[in-house]
């Protein structure tokens, strides 16, 4: 059970003095990009806004409520900021995680956290600015508002036909690889169709009568509501639940026992972090939260995991620590996570950067469903996306409104499409897992299993495409299905890449190739570097890349990485030194008769290269060059 907080004796109201520099300065708020790709279709209905909070999080020795007095510096700082009131973030906090480091950290972190009403008029980059600079704050940010699900053609409500699960044909999702994750396998085995296992879709609305999934008696969890994008949830809730009840689809984990937590708050308040927290109140270890969200962000050019704000990412970590397994979609905004930066600078979601963070999530891309499989052009993407489901073209349910008891589709799509495939996946191994072995995996081992470039399903050029394998459980229960807390941890560097060469090198672009390198357990590809780049200017599984956007006689290092599955890298290769080739001397010096050309003036004809000796016009090169002709011959071009 979560225990509620103490306003009395947590709440903060600081009253502090006007800021003199804050006047008029209207408020944005970045809502990502409006035409992410044709798959996305156009929404239904506008994402709902909220006033504009900053997110505070105090730092461990700073008990907010004495904060002020006890630190004259801080005091002294915080006073430059407007008149500001600071309420807990969270109404709820958690349960005490199960023991050791986890269980000290829960008594802190969650409590840190504060949220304050931007003021009309205010300029927030300006007080964020101010509040980070206190003594007292670890972080401040803007609170990020709900953004669109992605949106769905019309509710389909005809009426459903009497046949038993009259659509499963259409989910293809659910059969063997290479189509699926092959979960009709993974039925054959106890547990392996849910039963056992507990799971929360965490997101913004549902039909929770509709009539695949009415025989869950689905509870919405307390603090929630199912506000927006009704649809959206029911559409999710029937890749994973719909009841094996003779119509309709049948859930890739139809035994489990499904629960929702909505990101909107009761109060008129939207909180992702809370509704995590809420979901974890209702689930034990080996249970699983779907979060089917996705966050703009103000570095970001499209929408990216909503890992990326400290609180949700704090949740996720606690969450995890309990044993509970989260799998959240990487978000629709064609956004490199790889070369994705914080406000702060920082690469925290690149796993081989040092700001790397880890929160402990499986994190989800979208794939085509048809094969070669390739990532979708809208699917966010990079090395910290652990696997990959459908995102077009997926059979589930549908629903008009909140009411709808009917209604089916053929066309989810996005990574909110994807995120559910692997939900399944997971809950199916967990579910196996506990009635065979009595426990379940970790979180940490079960985005092992599910993400291995070993045994699991890749795109056609994994290394490229940088979303994962999609899994295959088939081959995860037959060959990998090992006691919990035994599964490997791949830590062994791939070899480095030897034979590098340089073929057909031009002014602006090479081709550079190698000989393939080795790796204990799963190569994935490798990643090119130009003169000690940061980040590489190229990922492939090939053992040849055309390098584009070079400079003209131009000397360059080029070295290689290789990447195994586990993300571990090899050292650089040797360095290959390359030059570029000069510009041609007759790119745009083409002869023409009806210029005029004077003495020193170069022109172009047949391949060679000519340069007047006096003023001349209308006469060939080729005709008039020699000792008497007008022309003199410098070269070929």
């Amino acid at each position: 059970m979560s225990h509620k907080r103490n306003y009395l004796t947590s709440s903060l109201a600081l009253t502090l003095s006007l800021l003199a520099s804050q006047q008029g300065i209207a408020i944005t708020q970045d809502s990502g990009p409006t035409n992410l790709a044709k798959e996305i279709r156009t929404p239904q209905v506008a994402a709902a806004q909220y006033p504009a909070e900053i997110v505070v999080k105090f730092k461990p020795q700073a008990t907010p409520p004495q904060a002020i007095a006890a630190n004259s510096t801080a005091n002294k700082s915080l006073n430059a900021v407007a008149g500001l009131e600071f309420n807990p973030l969270f109404k709820t906090l958690p349960k005490p995680a199960l023991s050791g480091a986890a269980k000290t950290a829960s008594g802190r972190v969650f409590d840190r956290y504060y949220t304050v009403l931007v003021p009309a008029g205010a300029n927030a980059d300006k007080l964020i600015e101010q509040l980070k600079n206190s003594g007292l704050v670890d972080e401040a940010y803007l609170k990020p508002q709900p953004v669109e699900a992605p949106a769905l053609p019309a509710a389909n409500t005809t009426p459903v036909v009497a046949s038993d699960d009259s659509y499963f044909s259409q989910q293809g999702y659910a059969q063997p690889a290479p189509q699926g994750i092959n979960a009709v396998y993974a039925w054959e085995f106890e547990g392996g169709d849910g039963k056992g296992i507990k799971w929360v879709d965490v997101e913004q609305g549902w039909a929770f009568g509709h009539e695949d999934l009415a025989a869950h008696n689905i509870q919405l969890l307390s603090g929630g509501v199912s506000a927006w994008y009704h649809s959206h949830g029911t559409a999710v809730l029937g890749e994973i639940s719909a009841v094996d009840n003779a119509l309709g689809n049948l859930g890739l984990a139809s035994k489990a026992k499904p629960y929702a937590a909505s990101q909107h708050r009761v109060g008129g308040t939207y909180n992702t972090a809370e509704a995590i927290l809420e979901a974890a109140s209702v689930l034990t270890a080996g249970d699983v939260i779907l979060l089917e969200a996705q966050a703009g962000y103000p570095t970001a050019g499209g929408y990216v995991p909503v890992e990326v704000y400290p609180a949700e990412f704090d949740a996720i970590q606690y969450v995890t620590s309990l044993g509970i397994t989260v799998v959240e979609a990487a978000g629709n905004g064609s956004v490199d996570l790889d070369s994705f930066q914080t406000t702060d600078g920082k690469y925290i979601l690149n796993p081989n950067s040092p700001d790397f963070k880890d929160s402990g999530a499986i994190i989800v891309g979208a794939a085509s469903y048809s094969l070669p499989r390739y990532r979708l052009g809208f699917s966010t993407y990079g090395n910290r996306i652990d696997t990959h489901g459908w995102g077009e073209n997926v059979a589930t349910l549908d629903a008009a409104d909140g009411n709808s008891t009917t209604g089916y589709m053929s066309y989810f799509s996005g990574t909110s499409s994807a995120s559910p495939i692997v939900t399944g996946a997971a809950i199916s191994i967990q579910g196996i897992a506990k009635a065979k072995f009595g426990t379940p995996y970790s979180p940490a081992e079960i985005r092992r299993l599910l993400k291995s470039a070993q045994y699991n399903t890749p795109t056609s050029d994994a290394a490229y495409h940088k979303i994962g394998h999609m899994p295959n459980l088939r081959e995860i229960i037959n060959h990998h299905l090992v006691t919990p807390g035994t599964v490997p941890v791949d830590t062994t560097a791939p070899s480095a890449p030897t034979g590098l060469a340089a073929t057909n090198i031009q002014t602006v672009y090479t081709t550079i190739t190698w000989n393939q390198a080795t790796d204990d357990t799963s190569l994935i590809g490798y990643d090119v570097f130009i003169n000690g780049s940061a980040q590489p200017v190229a990922s492939t599984s090939n053992t040849t890349v055309s390098l584009w956007g070079l400079n003209p006689a131009t000397q360059y290092a080029i070295t290689i990485k290789t990447r195994d599955g586990a993300h571990n890298l090899s050292v650089a290769s040797a360095p290959l030194i390359i030059t570029t080739l000069p510009e041609s001397q007759c790119a745009g010096n083409a002869w023409s008769s009806s210029a005029s050309y004077t003495t020193g003036q170069k022109a172009s004809y047949g391949g060679t290269l000519y340069e007047a000796k006096w003023w001349t016009q209308n006469q060939r090169p080729d005709l008039n060059s020699g000792q008497w002709g007008v022309w003199k011959v410098v070269g070929p071009c």
